[in-house]
Order: structure tokens, then sequence, then C-alpha cells
């Protein structure tokens, strides 16, 4: 009787510190990572998953502002890397998505941290976010993404004071007919179509889904690991590239 009791106190145990660890673990990944800081950074329970990590509501001050986004999961690493590794007044050029991320939980710089009036307008975004950032910001940090043209890629870098670029798989893919279409392309023109003439990029990058156009694409030659003048990679984990200024 002993032993049994002895047996079910230590499979109490263990459920308890299984159950712990599932409601624990998203806290310990992401809270080092985005809690606290310059701006009182705090984030949510997980909503969903986005490349198999889960992501998460952002709110932060600044300005006395509050602002609100979303912390990806997947881009944790990308997160201490840039708190560790870049100078406070680090300026970053990316896509939106991300700028709240990257203001919020390292306290640097992002050209766009939010939509633009339009691209709410043509439904790729929920809206939810208060803040609007300007439909000329947008379209060149689209432009800089899809250029073939490294030499202006460089210069609207250059015009917004971006020390670094940093893009992800998912501008490579799921986001990419997104970003094409607010600039005024066709995306079937850099993807292959599937076989009943939809163009549906994958969630992340893939190289064979590009068209010959595509692929002489900025965005495509640094996800595809080709070298891009006036960009050098100083950090790279697979789903984030970030890129110098140089």
């Amino acid at each position: 009787m002993r032993r049994i009791q002895v047996t079910g106190i230590a499979l109490a145990l263990v459920l308890i510190g299984v159950t712990i660890a599932v409601f624990a673990i998203p806290s310990m990944l992401s809270g080092p990572v985005c809690s606290g800081g310059v701006y009182d950074a705090k984030i949510s329970s997980p909503i969903s998953v986005d490349l198999g990590q889960p992501f998460y509501n952002l709110t932060f001050t600044k300005n006395g502002v509050q602002e609100t986004g979303l912390y990806y999961g997947f881009m944790s690493g990308s997160m201490s890397w840039i708190k560790a590794d870049t100078p406070s007044s680090a300026v970053f050029m990316n896509w939106w998505d991300y700028g709240k991320e990257i203001v919020g939980c390292t306290g640097r710089s992002s050209v766009i941290s939010n939509p633009s009036v339009r691209f709410v307008a043509m439904g790729f975004s929920s809206g939810r976010q208060p803040l609007r950032d300007s439909e000329q910001a947008l379209t060149d940090v689209g432009t800089a993404l899809f250029t073939a043209n490294a030499t202006l890629a460089h210069s609207i870098a250059g015009k917004y004071g971006a020390s670094y670029l940093l893009i992800t798989v998912e501008d490579g893919g799921e986001k990419a007919p997104y970003i094409l279409t607010y600039l005024g392309l066709k995306p079937s023109d850099y993807f292959i179509s599937n076989s009943t003439g939809v163009t549906n990029p994958p969630g992340g990058f893939s190289s064979g889904s590009w068209t010959a156009l595509g692929q002489q694409t900025v965005v495509y030659r640094l996800l595809d690991g080709l070298s891009v003048s006036g960009f050098v990679q100083v950090y790279s984990d697979g789903s984030v590239e970030i890129f110098s200024v140089s």
C-alpha cells in the first residue's frame, strides 16, 4: 500500500511538472526577449501559430502612446541578437509586420511598423492597429525587396537611414503576393502558378516557386544565399535573415 501511495505521489508530481512546463515554456521563451525594456513591452498568452512557432499580441508604450502589434515566436533568436549585437541607435528596414516587434522588444527603430491606409483598404490587414504609416514608406520598402536593382534597394535604405535590412522566409513566401499587389505588380510574374492557375507561394521561402523574373529580385537573392551589393549578412537562423547596409 505504501509503495502504491509513493508511486501515486510521484505520478502526480510528474503531471504537475508537465502542466507547469506547458504553460511556462512560452513565457520563458518570449519573456527574456520581449518583456519590459525601454518601452515596457508586454506579450499575451499565445494566440496562434506561424512557421511552427506560437505568436502573441504585443503592447508597449512609446512617447506616451500605447502601441499594439504581434510578437512572432520564430523571431525570438533574431530579437535576442539585435538586443545584444546592434547599437541602440540602429534603424531596421523590414516589412511592416515585424516593425512592432523590433521596436517594442529591442528599442531599435523600424522604417515601417504599421500598414498604410491603402494597404488596409485593399484587405491585406485587419486594420486593428490604430496607427498608419505613409504610402510612400510602404511602397519604398516593398520596392527595395522586390526590385532587381541592388543599387536602388541600397539607396532606399539610405533614404531612411537604415543600418540593417531584416527579411523573413515569409517575405519570400506567403506575404509576397500581398506586397507585389500593393506595388501594382502581378504575383504571377514572380511566382510559378499551380495546375489550377493560382499563384500560391508556400508559407516560407521555396526557391522552386519563383519565376526567372522573381529570381532576379533582391529578396529572392538574399534568401537564396546569393550576394547582393551593399548588403552583408550578419545574422541567419533559417527563418530570419539580417544584413548590414554597407
